[in-house]
């Protein structure tokens, strides 16, 4: 959710004025720690879940203290222990179950203390976990609440599974597309199924940003911004930063491609020289043979078997 901060998710805050927010999938902190200096200059609170985060997010926490409470759960058991926030951004398990759990936990809990349920911003919403489930623990999940799966890439000119894909290390659904299957597919079936007006929005690159604003939240100054999001101004300036990102990774591929080539070059030279000391040695060992007279070589070689 990063690449989302500047443009998207600050101007969203920054328009509601939360008081608690939280954040599921912390990861390395980067997200985290806009939230927690903004937490600090306003006052707000900012609830972290994430049983599994990388260890950087320890160093983001360690500049801050009474601005969060950090809960090292799964979303499904953290939620209701805590109070309902203004904002939610959900970066976790990118599964239809788990993200309609949260979502289901998530208004429940505002039911429950009534509360107006939160503004919800999702990551994800776009290829490749759309309308494909993504698992990173499978083997805590009942058979229900996941789709058959392998450990096999992604390449976005296949619905099905590839050798040498992205993502190939993660446990992704064998197949995309159809009923409960992906991040996008769960928070459409919510918005269906929660009896009061949900309005979703969403932006399709970066991975997809999905914008969720019960009809009790929303205000003209929010619709104003999120509908902003999609005019020309904000997209040509989305535009440039894709082309930046795109030119800094051709950057990194070229730096990648220059290190391969030194290497693959100095290995050549070096297998290069091996093979003309192996043939100098050969010619050594030949030049020995022949300066010994046929009959003394083979007194010598009878000598060295006695």
């Amino acid at each position: 959710m990063n690449r989302f901060w500047t443009r998207f998710i600050r101007p969203i805050v920054e328009t509601m004025a939360p008081r608690r927010m939280m954040e599921i999938g912390a990861d390395f902190g980067w997200n985290t720690g806009h939230l927690l200096a903004y937490c600090r200059a306003s006052g707000c609170r900012l609830d972290i879940i994430d049983p599994a985060p990388r260890p950087e997010l320890a160093g983001v926490l360690a500049a801050y203290g009474e601005e969060y409470t950090y809960l090292p759960y799964k979303s499904v058991d953290a939620i209701p222990q805590v109070p309902t926030p203004d904002i939610a951004l959900i970066d976790g398990d990118h599964n239809w179950y788990t993200v309609h759990t949260e979502l289901e936990l998530l208004f429940a809990r505002a039911v429950e203390t009534d509360q107006r349920p939160p503004v919800v911003l999702f990551h994800d919403v776009g290829w490749p976990y759309g309308r494909r489930d993504m698992y990173y623990s499978p083997e805590d999940m009942d058979e229900d609440q996941r789709r058959p799966y392998a450990y096999r890439g992604l390449s976005p000119d296949s619905p099905e599974l590839v050798e040498g894909g992205m993502n190939g290390m993660l446990a992704n659904a064998l197949v995309e597309g159809g009923p409960k299957n992906g991040v996008l597919t769960a928070i459409e079936d919510f918005v269906a199924e929660w009896p009061a007006e949900l309005r979703l929005h969403t932006l399709p690159f970066f991975n997809g940003l999905g914008i969720l604003v019960p009809a009790v939240r929303a205000t003209p100054e929010l619709d104003r911004l999120i509908e902003s999001f999609s005019q020309p101004p904000s997209l040509i300036e989305t535009v440039k930063t894709l082309e930046r990102q795109h030119m800094l990774a051709r950057c990194e591929l070229a730096k990648l491609q220059g290190a391969l080539t030194r290497r693959t070059d100095a290995l050549v030279r070096a297998r290069r020289l091996l093979a003309e000391q192996a043939e100098r040695i050969r010619t050594l060992e030949q030049a020995s043979l022949d300066t010994v007279e046929p009959g003394r070589a083979g007194e010598e070689l009878g000598a060295v078997q006695d």
